[in-house]
């Protein structure tokens, strides 16, 4: 196992610096489809089950249609090179979207996802959707702040209706993914910063799902306030909500955006409202609900660690930046 990671882990990075450094769009198709295996090898690393199986291939299936009609129409745009068409303008970021399973192209995400085992669940939601995002800025730059719009509310909404931990873990990331491109739009510091803070938080609230096997939100109420509190503060932390961590590099994002396309950052703060209702729905009950309950906890070998403490240095972290 210990070979099979050393060879299988930095064989995935190598594939996104590949396709992230490529000048040719064949070379970029090439370094997507050497990614897309190596991913299919990661998700089946883990014990093998018939759910899983069927989530690997229906993955592979939907990624396999969104590559084939990227090629096809990067090709007709080499051959008919002068002529400007839907074909070729829109298209292809639609099949990026496709592959990255950011909106409008994410209905497949959460049926599918939500089954993966958490290594290969926190790499689709963080370094999965590098490589999409930044072929769609350098190459469509006009789509970028509608789809980081549409992102922003699909995530939002879809995000209020949600029982399922995983799936509202989902489409929190599909509002993240609109933050984020925002955050490309200023700087590529910005950038960084963002993905940086977004990666913590998406591996905090997947070890918290994976150390005590929570499939429900409404399960967390079995649980001792102290799991409880540290829920609700990954789950402020990743709506933005100050002074958690995750307040930081959203604000820096509508500080710097706020300058120069002010109606674009004002019409993302009222979307993320949304978002910051079913955060504090799905968080709110279970500590008021602490006050009262006072037996009937389940225990958890869940340890409060490092990480926790640092969701709180969102101040801290402010006051550096600044």
């Amino acid at each position: 196992m210990y070979m099979y990671n050393f060879i299988i882990f930095p064989l995935y990075f190598l594939s996104i610096i590949f396709s992230l450094s490529s000048s040719s769009w064949i070379l970029i198709w090439m370094g997507m489809e050497i990614n897309l295996l190596v991913f299919i090898f990661i998700v089946l690393k883990h014990p093998v089950s018939m759910m899983k199986t069927e989530s690997s291939m229906k993955y592979f299936l939907i990624q396999s249609m969104g590559s084939l009609i990227f090629l096809l129409t990067i090709n007709s745009s080499m051959i008919f090179y002068n002529e400007k068409s839907m074909l070729t303008a829109l298209v292809p970021p639609l099949a990026l979207m496709l592959k990255s399973g950011i909106a409008p192209m994410h209905s497949w995400t959460p049926p599918i996802v939500s089954k993966f085992p958490p290594s290969s669940f926190f790499l689709f939601l963080t370094f999965q959707k590098l490589v999409p995002i930044f072929i769609m800025f350098s190459s469509w730059f006009w789509i970028v702040p509608p789809i980081s719009l549409l992102n922003i509310l699909v995530g939002s909404l879809g995000g209020i209706s949600q029982s399922s931990l995983t799936k509202m873990v989902i489409f929190s990331s599909i509002n993240n993914i609109g933050w984020m491109m925002l955050s490309m739009m200023n700087s590529f510091f910005l950038f960084n910063i963002f993905f940086l803070n977004y990666m913590m938080l998406s591996y905090l609230m997947i070890k918290f799902i994976h150390t005590l096997q929570i499939k429900w939100i409404i399960q967390i109420k079995s649980y001792k306030a102290s799991i409880k509190w540290f829920y609700f503060s990954i789950v402020m932390s990743m709506s933005g909500y100050p002074p958690f961590m995750g307040f930081t590099p959203k604000w820096l994002v509508m500080k710097y955006l706020y300058l120069y396309n002010p109606i674009l950052i004002t019409v993302s703060i009222m979307m993320s409202a949304y978002a910051l209702f079913f955060y504090i729905k799905s968080s709110i009950s279970m500590i008021t609900n602490t006050m009262y309950m006072k037996k009937w906890y389940l225990e958890s070998k869940f340890k409060i660690n490092l990480m926790f403490i640092i969701n709180f240095m969102g101040p801290v972290l402010f006051y550096l930046i600044n």
